[in-house]
């Protein structure tokens, strides 16, 4: 700010030059008012608090993240153990399966060769088969057919009671019987025959008749 003392005798001159006060800027007076400072503590206390914070949360959240990171290893851990688990189960049951499998084939292997020793037996000399089947049955057991021819009636009821006598063979069961000529069955007798169909099972004979032998090793010369 310049000022100019035109009046004689002024002040402001001085041997004809003008004086120039300097170029500053004023400040109004603020009154130092207590609710003022307060408040710039408080704010200020506000940013170091809320920074503080700021940092105390990324902090956990990066330990989350580990605690998050390891939790799903330690899960795709117990995945992998589990899949690996139901695999060797799985196996495990298809060994038992054919275990079981191969089990009842054996059990089954000197089954046939019984029974159909058992019929030879049973079968009288004025009788023969002429088919041999087994059928479906309800449980477990072999139930199986006979058909043949027999000379006589006499010779069919030796055959039934001969079967029936059997500890293989139980719950034997006529189906049919009529007469048949010789001559078209091919035999060259004059008298009628009897043709004849059986139903039979199996049957587990006592444990006290069964001979059990050992199995021994074959020795080689």
């Amino acid at each position: 700010m310049i000022e100019v003392d035109l009046l004689k005798g002024s002040p402001g001159i001085r041997g004809g030059r003008l004086r120039q006060d300097p170029v500053g800027l004023r400040l109004p007076n603020i009154p130092a008012d207590g609710w003022v400072v307060g408040s710039c503590l408080a704010m200020l206390v506000s940013a170091g608090l809320a920074g503080y914070l700021v940092l105390s949360v990324r902090g956990q959240t990066a330990d989350l993240d580990l605690v998050l990171q390891a939790a799903l290893a330690d899960s795709a851990t117990a995945a992998a153990r589990r899949h690996s688990g139901l695999v060797l189960q799985a196996h495990r049951d298809s060994i038992a399966s054919r275990v079981a499998r191969i089990q009842e084939m054996d059990a089954l292997r000197y089954l046939w060769p019984r029974i159909m020793d058992e019929v030879a037996n049973a079968l009288p000399e004025e009788a023969w088969l002429t088919r041999l089947a087994q059928v479906p049955s309800d449980n477990r057991r072999i139930r199986f057919r006979l058909e043949g021819m027999a000379r006589t009636n006499r010779a069919l009821t030796r055959f039934w009671n001969g079967l029936e006598s059997s500890l293989f063979i139980g719950d034997v069961r006529l189906i049919t019987s009529d007469h048949a000529s010789a001559a078209s069955v091919g035999d060259g007798a004059d008298n009628p025959l009897h043709h004849f169909v059986l139903e039979a099972g199996q049957e587990d004979p006592p444990p006290e008749v069964l001979e059990l032998v050992p199995l021994q090793p074959a020795r080689l010369p």
